[in-house]
């Protein structure tokens, strides 16, 4: 009871000081800049991870109807440097991020970079950029975008939260005020009448997307018929559900959202890779394997039996909907 009225009180304040920082930003008390070169997309979210906000990512950037010059930015969260970098194919996790790192190895051919100050990211790539998607920025309200999309999840929309440490929202939902549309990842095939009316109440437009996985990424699949799983990202449910459709599972370990995996954790992991028979794998997220892999080199059995489970999204419907009313928001 205690512990619940002290997170109240500071779910309260914590309330009360974004609220405060937005309502600065609203009367122009402080600074938000806006540039025209390059265009900006804003894609984040209200709630702390989860939303589904990389594969969509992913996907504009693999369907951009444009013949133009496309960039991600990035705060690079988890990284263990500091100001503006640029990823390359052979970056580490631990000095890009491993959602940077995985768009780059997924679209080696798109420039991506990290920054946490966005506005200097922006800057710097300027003069090279057409598009650039801020990932993860709808708080960072330093830099205006040109479109604002905001991400939620179906079963788990930012509605029905509340804000932390109570619950897993940034800022009251009062923020979706400034998106321009709503994304809701992770929908079902069929959707609830209830629930669409609930998106749509907002007076947004609003596009439903599900998940779609394919086949284990690693040495040899075809033998594999029972998993070790392992997941440090912030909702890990579904990729647990989804594997369990590929074999037997022994075990599933999951950490915090973006864990940086200690010298402990590898050993643990090798010394499961070393019981493993042929028939036995260690599954892993795409994410999370960003942060394995530059380890892999020191531990020869885990990296023998490491694979991960790639994923991407897709519309339920409304796929030619959204791209035009995407080009109309951006005036092309």
């Amino acid at each position: 009871m205690i512990k619940r009225l002290l997170f109240y009180l500071l779910s309260e304040l914590y309330g009360l000081i974004t609220s405060c920082r937005n309502w600065l930003y609203d009367h122009k008390y402080f600074d938000s800049k806006h540039v025209d070169q390059p265009k900006t997309l804003v894609i984040g979210n209200l709630a702390v991870g989860g939303t589904g906000k990389s594969p969509f990512v992913a996907y504009l950037v693999q369907h951009w109807p444009f013949q133009e010059r496309l960039g991600i930015l990035s705060r690079g969260y988890g990284r263990k440097t500091k100001g503006f970098r640029l990823v390359e194919s052979s970056s580490k996790a631990s000095e890009v991020g491993d959602e940077p790192l995985a768009y780059k190895q997924l679209m080696p051919e798109i420039t991506v970079a990290v920054c946490e100050k966005r506005v200097v990211g922006v800057e710097k790539l300027q003069k090279d950029i057409d598009t650039l998607f801020l990932d993860d920025a709808f708080q960072h309200r330093a830099i205006q975008g040109d479109v604002n999309l905001l991400c939620t999840t179906y079963d788990k929309p930012f509605f029905t939260d509340k804000l932390m440490p109570l619950g897993r929202l940034r800022e009251s939902i009062a923020g979706v005020q400034r998106a321009q549309a709503i994304i809701v990842n992770r929908c079902p095939a069929t959707l609830a009448e209830a629930k669409q009316t609930a998106f749509e109440s907002f007076g947004l437009p609003v596009f439903y997307t599900r998940v779609a996985y394919g086949n284990p990424i690693g040495s040899d699949t075809s033998s594999i018929k029972k998993w070790h799983l392992v997941a440090g990202i912030a909702d890990p449910m579904p990729f647990f559900k989804q594997a369990k459709s590929l074999g037997d599972i022994i075990n599933q370990e999951s950490y915090a959202d973006h864990y940086a995996f200690q010298t402990a954790d590898f050993q643990y992991w090798e010394y499961i890779a070393k019981q493993c028979q042929d028939d036995t794998g260690i599954l892993t997220t795409h994410k999370d394997f960003m942060r394995f892999q530059e380890h892999l080199a020191d531990y020869p059995h885990l990296a023998a039996h490491l694979y991960y489970l790639p994923m991407q999204m897709e519309f339920v419907s409304q796929e030619a909907e959204f791209w035009t009313w995407l080009k109309q928001s951006l005036k092309r």
